[in-house]
């Protein structure tokens, strides 16, 4: 009975030490079922932009209170006691930002018309960054405590506009941004791009963009393979999207240079509308958690410059072929890693104290080990002779049967 209890108690400990549940989050239309039959909330895809025939997006998502696999594999619940990202705006240039969410109630302002949302890409990218954290509420944000800075990006069905991009991130430093993140990779051969980033860099702004577009259009080569995504500026933290293994997938668009990796498949996070939560896949999203732990990390030590942040982003990261974003390290400041080097001043070698000379020691030692063999022997051997003696009352000892011979022969 007793080894019964024992046995239940430790598969009710097991069973407690297990993490909770997660959101099933498949990428699809809002029009798709709610469920899967077994309790399981499936959420719907997060567009990336609309075609002129598309209505603005006004499906409100699905209501889950599930954790999203990303809490776990950023370790967010370990950094919040130390930053949550309080006093840091993070601006998201991209399709505009809508306050409408629970989660970004009170916490975006807006540049223009970027309060709008048709598309519901750039909430998404604000919820990763910065939604609240509420009681019974599995997701979060990175930086719970950070405020938002909607700056138009694209056209406002999500259309790609490169110029628009730039004036965006010109804009957003301007205004005071500490981190500005974008919903389409840069080119570093773009003049337009080039005088934005100048404006970021002289305002203390770190730019954190997507290395690769969310998806990409087939390419003009005959074979219908997509182009690569430019090479970014070299100034700028570019950032890769993974998924729940650490891998890419398959059919993910090429890229030409990358400094990060960050989580990107399957997220979960707000809509345009409503409280109810979507999903969504893509590097801008990687960037936009990316934008959220540089926003942890300038709460934490805001000492340090935009330029500096970048590098300690780096320096902490997971090591891998591209190192991957590790948020506790980068705040709690983790031992260096990935092979990276940290300026300092150079430490005097040890110097190892000279062993001294034992060959005296040893001598005793050999000494006192031969004394004590010694005296072993001769208790084995009193063990030996003290019982016979007395057993004869110490008498003489006799050979026998050499007395018996002496004796016939006498009589």
């Amino acid at each position: 009975m007793h080894r019964r209890t024992t046995t239940l108690l430790v598969i009710c400990a097991l069973a407690a030490a297990l993490p909770g549940s997660f959101a099933h989050a498949v990428d699809g239309d809002g029009g798709s079922s709610g469920g899967k039959g077994d309790g399981t909330v499936v959420l719907p895809g997060i567009p990336e932009r609309l075609s002129p025939r598309q209505k603005c997006t006004t499906f409100t998502g699905r209501p889950t209170a599930e954790a999203p696999w990303t809490r776990h594999a950023l370790g967010l619940d370990r950094v919040w006691p130390l930053s949550q990202g309080r006093g840091v705006t993070v601006a998201v240039v991209g399709t505009g930002v809508s306050d409408a969410p629970a989660v970004l109630a009170g916490r975006v302002r807006a540049l223009g018309d970027a309060d709008e949302d048709c598309v519901g890409r750039g909430t998404f990218q604000a919820g990763l960054i910065a939604g609240a954290r509420a009681p019974g509420q599995g997701f979060s944000g990175v930086a719970p405590e950070a405020r938002i800075l909607a700056v138009r990006g694209t056209g406002v069905r999500g259309e790609n506009d490169p110029a628009r991009l730039a004036a965006g991130i010109e804009e957003a430093a301007k205004a005071g941004a500490g981190v500005i993140t974008l919903t389409a990779p840069l080119s570093g051969t773009d003049a337009s791009v080039k005088a934005a980033l100048a404006v970021a860099s002289r305002e203390d702004a770190l730019v954190v963009a997507p290395a690769a577009a969310d998806s990409a259009p087939p390419g003009a080569d005959g074979a219908g393979a997509p182009k690569p995504a430019p090479a970014p500026p070299p100034d700028v933290l570019s950032v890769l999207d993974t998924g729940p293994q650490g891998t890419r997938p398959d059919t993910a668009p090429p890229y030409t240079r990358a400094d990060l990796t960050a989580p990107g498949v399957s997220l979960v996070g707000p809509g345009p509308r409503g409280d109810g939560k979507w999903t969504g896949s893509g590097a801008s999203l990687a960037a936009a958690v990316t934008a959220g732990t540089a926003a942890l990390v300038r709460s934490y030590h805001p000492e340090l410059t935009a330029a500096q942040v970048r590098a300690r982003l780096l320096r902490t990261a997971y090591p891998a072929d591209l190192p991957a974003l590790d948020p506790y390290g980068a705040v709690a400041g983790a031992a260096t890693r990935a092979g990276a080097t940290v300026a300092g001043p150079r430490p005097a070698p040890v110097r190892l104290p000279v062993p001294p000379d034992t060959s005296a020691s040893r001598n005793t030692a050999l000494l006192v080990a031969a004394g004590a063999a010694a005296t072993a022997a001769l208790v084995a051997l009193l063990a030996v002779v003290l019982p016979r003696g007395r057993a004869r009352r110490w008498a003489p000892g006799r050979l026998e049967g050499h007395d018996e011979r002496a004796g016939g022969k006498a009589a």
